[in-house]
């Protein structure tokens, strides 16, 4: 039996060009013929080694002769190697699908048959085992081995490579094995068995695995680069190059876009049709010269004899309170400090309260809605405000009665220029006096421009506006994009439950008072919203105070931090005095202000760029860098988590 295949292998033929297409039923022809020389007796097959080796040597055409004497008919013989003969019929390709079906699984059964038959008459013999082991788990033919699936187990993935290690010692003891497609699939088999042998973990190489078929399956282009066999390590090199540079080149925009978005996403705006939007009318806050009544003060000093015991103390006494009522910033530092009078510090907004003069101004208007006229605290003392939104949450009533809830101050008062003139009155002022011309919104500041006028003029005031506004679809965005706060973002200020920039600059003068001299000055609000109680300054505390006078006008200081964060009003309204007349009015002093000329323009906040933009944006860099779309995103999400679950713990 030997001596039979070395005959077969020692064949010379002529080598002719190959063809990769055969057909399994030629395989298993070849197989049937072969295993029939096998089965005939000993003596035949060495006379037959014999008479082939001899005609070897002197024809090497022999072996063709004789394929051609077992295939008779019309066939066309092409040789592909050496010692491998492939026989190809046209009969086979006129033959009805359903016949050549029958007549391979006719053939499978037969050489079932002859592998059994030649077992039994051969046990020792190897050459049926190697034949055998071809044959074994369905792999019949030479065009059934594969490269193992992705997901076979570490256990068949060793017995196919067993079947291909098979194959490879009987490719040279049997010729018609022998297949340039046969010899790429095992090898592609053997590759992955090398590539694999880093992760013959369960877990570990399910992962390899699972990252495999992500790369080949998913949608992001380059991907697929990754993973698909037949490329070289340059090639997934480049691939992997050129697909970092547009993940950067995607973050690196990305990071740019939403940085606008955070930082400048709103716009202001021209607006010049007039006749289209209404102008608030001003707002103004008096402070009379005149606070405190003299004959509440002689009662006062009438009942604290054992306080006041002579005329000095007295007078001096009259002066201190009289300084304490006009406190403020810029004249904090004429306080006298050298005697308290037995009044407490948290007794100073008490007493001027319980001492001060009847200041009760009459208002009447020209408009169409009612104004109100409202006492405040301020940084200048008391004073009184007219068609303001604020001023009611800087009252002593509303301090002392500890609210926290929001007031309400009437309808906003609004003109047109189709109104024509419009005048507001204050009248029997009885005193000389200070006016703060702002917006509804806001307060009369220490920065701001004020205006004195006498006891005895009638003074009018005309003013130009200049009004900014807010469009609705801004309040989507965060304080910090739009800069700027409406007044029911309330959320930082600790003293009033609204917001205004002028109550937030004097939040931030009271904590500056409070970080540098450990106490408040008595004008504002000491009882915080959080149940904190801050101290009042007394005379001590208010020379410490009067040692910071510029920096606690300006807010500017080298040796301490301030940081108020206080943002501009989103709807605000600035107003700037065109004009004033004052002529001598025996009736005593009167306040007369309008609105002559009507602004021909307005200031508009609007959004320029919204999230719908950022997405749209972001999404445009991604499908061109990547071609991707959001159901990528979601397929990254389903593999990750689903998928990738399912297959290390199924």
């Amino acid at each position: 039996m030997l001596k039979l295949f070395k005959g077969l292998f020692n064949t010379q033929q002529k080598p002719v060009e190959s063809n990769a297409n055969i057909e399994d039923d030629l395989t298993l022809t070849s197989s049937m013929k072969l295993l029939q020389q096998l089965r005939e007796p000993q003596e035949h097959s060495s006379t037959t080694t014999n008479t082939s080796a001899q005609k070897s040597n002197t024809n090497p055409f022999s072996l063709k002769n004789q394929q051609q004497q077992q295939f008779p008919g019309n066939c066309k013989v092409k040789y592909q190697h050496q010692d491998v003969v492939h026989v190809k019929p046209y009969e086979k390709r006129l033959a009805p699908n359903e016949t050549i079906l029958n007549q391979r699984q006719a053939k499978r059964r037969e050489l079932s048959l002859l592998n059994h038959a030649a077992v039994s008459d051969n046990d020792g013999d190897n050459n049926t085992n190697i034949i055998s082991n071809i044959h074994h788990r369905n792999i019949t033919t030479a065009r059934r081995i594969r490269r193992p699936p992705l997901w076979m187990g570490h256990y068949e993935k060793t017995k196919t490579n067993e079947n291909v290690n098979n194959y490879r010692n009987a490719k040279t003891k049997i010729p018609f094995l022998h297949n340039d497609d046969v010899e790429v699939d095992v090898l592609a088999a053997d590759d992955s068995k090398q590539s694999g042998s880093g992760c013959r973990s369960g877990l570990l190489a399910k992962a390899h695995s699972f990252i495999i078929e992500f790369l080949l399956n998913s949608s992001i282009h380059g991907f697929v680069y990754l993973a698909k066999m037949g490329l070289s390590f340059i090639e997934r090199t480049l691939w992997f190059a050129f697909i970092c540079v547009a993940i950067f080149s995607i973050i690196s925009l990305s990071r740019r876009t939403w940085h606008r978005f955070q930082t400048s996403p709103m716009v202001i705006s021209m607006d010049r049709n007039k006749l289209v939007w209404n102008t608030s009318f001003p707002s103004l806050t008096v402070c009379p010269h005149k606070r405190i009544d003299e004959l509440k003060v002689e009662e006062y000093i009438i009942s604290h004899p054992d306080v006041f015991v002579n005329e000095e103390d007295k007078e001096g006494f009259k002066i201190f309170i009289d300084k304490l009522a006009h406190l403020s910033y810029e004249n904090i530092d004429q306080l006298p400090l050298n005697n308290s009078y037995g009044i407490e510090s948290d007794q100073y907004l008490d007493l001027l309260y319980e001492l001060k003069w009847h200041f009760e101004p009459e208002i009447s208007s020209g408009a169409a809605v009612k104004m109100f006229i409202y006492e405040t605290q301020t940084e200048f003392g008391t004073c009184h405000s007219v068609n303001s939104l604020v001023a009611r949450y800087n009252s002593y009533e509303y301090w002392k009665s500890n609210q926290w809830n929001l007031l309400h101050h009437g309808a906003r008062v609004t003109v047109h220029p189709l109104d024509g003139e419009i005048y507001a009155q204050i009248i029997n002022l009885s005193t000389a006096y200070d006016v703060f011309f702002h917006s509804a919104g806001d307060i009369p500041s220490i920065t701001k421009q004020r205006y004195t006028f006498p006891e005895t003029d009638y003074t009018t005031v005309e003013l130009i506006a200049l009004e900014i506004y807010t469009a609705d679809a801004a309040k989507a965005f965060s304080t910090k994009q739009r800069k700027c706060r409406f007044i029911f973002e309330a959320e930082d200020m600790l003293t009033v439950p609204v917001y205004s920039f002028g109550m937030c600059m004097a939040e931030c003068r009271m904590f500056l008072a409070l970080k540098v001299c450990n106490c408040v000055p008595h004008f504002y609000r000491n009882r915080l919203r959080n149940g904190r109680v801050l101290p009042i300054c007394g005379l001590r505390g208010l020379a410490c105070v009067a040692s910071l006078k510029n920096e606690m006008i300006s807010l500017k200081s080298i040796k301490h931090k301030i940081n108020c964060n206080c943002l501009a009003n989103c709807d605000d309204s600035n107003f700037f005095v065109q004009s004033y007349r004052s002529r001598v009015w025996f009736l005593g002093a009167n306040l007369q202000w309008g609105i002559i000329d009507y602004p021909k323009m307005q200031l508009r906040r609007d959004v320029l760029f919204s999230f719908a933009d950022v997405l749209v944006y972001i999404g445009g860099l991604v499908g061109f860098f990547l071609g991707c779309s959001a159901l990528s995103f979601t397929e990254v999400i389903f593999y990750f988590t689903i998928r990738l679950f399912r297959r290390l713990f199924s």
